[in-house]
């Protein structure tokens, strides 16, 4: 009875952090624009799988779908960035949403599917 007691005692103790941790809000937090790039990555990976492998992959052609998602997001953020530097009050006109608030992020998910260059 007493290792009964034990045993279910030590058990419990060790599930409440794993319950705790499990139920944090942003345990899976996704980059913003990560699902129109990934979109775009797909078409394009079916097109011509062997292109997409030697333009996106390392040099053992691997990896090439995660690095393609990663260049498809850089390369909007930059895009963003030029914008916004270039005139704030027009960039946040156009992206900003009622309040003018969270322009960059809706701008990276909106230029995330862009073809790159």
């Amino acid at each position: 009875m007493k290792k009964t007691i034990a045993s279910l005692a030590a058990i419990g103790v060790l599930a409440v952090p794993a319950a705790a941790g499990a139920s944090h809000p942003r345990a899976h937090h996704r980059a913003v624009g990560v699902g129109a790039a990934a979109q775009a990555c797909k078409a394009e990976r079916k097109a011509d799988i062997a292109a997409f492998r030697q333009k996106y992959g390392n040099r053992n052609g691997r990896h090439a779908f995660r690095r393609c998602v990663r260049q498809h997001l850089r390369q909007s953020r930059a895009t963003c960035k030029a914008e916004r530097d270039a005139d704030l009050t027009a960039f946040r006109a156009k992206y900003g949403n009622k309040k003018g608030r969270h322009a960059f992020r809706r701008c990276v998910r909106q230029h995330a599917g862009d073809t790159i260059s």
